[in-house]
């Protein structure tokens, strides 16, 4: 099955003092981190979800040579980005969602999701037996994504469909995310 990366990066990182997918960690953006990993995964394609007027953003998209689109609104939040990613990718295609906050997960960890990609499955990366991002979708739930209204992402539809979550376990080192200025060492 193929399968559509959609790197979300729309958040206002307020405690981060910016927005915190273009923090530098070793000389590189967290957003940049995070889709050189997806690019040199199995998945057909990838895209990434900015912020409405997110101009520095797309600059940086674009010198990776990476197509971005923006969140159907600024105000309304994660389910913004989720539609637009969700409209602009195949239908016949697995939607992969990760986040720019988690710079340290590796090609292999999306791999490991992709493998195990299926019509009506949802695989989601679990750190020490945790529930956390990122998570596929197969394109059976393209619809439910559709209809994610404000702050919703995609625990509302994992939570809806228990029997069809594959838990896929990865290295929680790799998997923990930036959400305050001292996350990033």
């Amino acid at each position: 099955m193929k399968v559509a990366a959609l790197l979300l990066a729309a958040g206002r990182g307020r405690r981060m003092g910016g927005p915190k997918h273009l923090l530098e960690i070793g000389g590189r953006t967290m957003l940049e981190h995070v889709a050189r990993a997806l690019a040199g995964s199995a998945a057909a394609e990838l895209r990434i979800v900015l912020g409405p007027g997110d101009q520095a953003g797309a600059r940086a998209a674009a010198a990776l040579g990476l197509a971005a689109l923006e969140a159907e609104s600024g105000d309304e939040g994660r389910a913004a980005s989720v539609r637009a990613a969700v409209r602009a990718s195949p239908e016949d295609h697995a939607l992969l969602f990760a986040l720019a906050d988690q710079p340290w997960l590796e090609s292999r960890d999306f791999d490991r999701l992709i493998a195990r990609a299926e019509e009506s499955r949802i695989v989601q990366a679990h750190y020490a037996g945790a529930p956390g991002s990122p998570v596929l979708f197969g394109p059976f739930f393209r619809a439910e994504l559709l209809e994610l209204v404000g702050r919703e992402g995609g625990r509302v539809i994992v939570q809806r469909h228990p029997e069809a979550l594959i838990p896929v376990e990865l290295d929680p080192e790799r998997g923990r995310d930036v959400d305050r200025p001292e996350d990033l060492h």
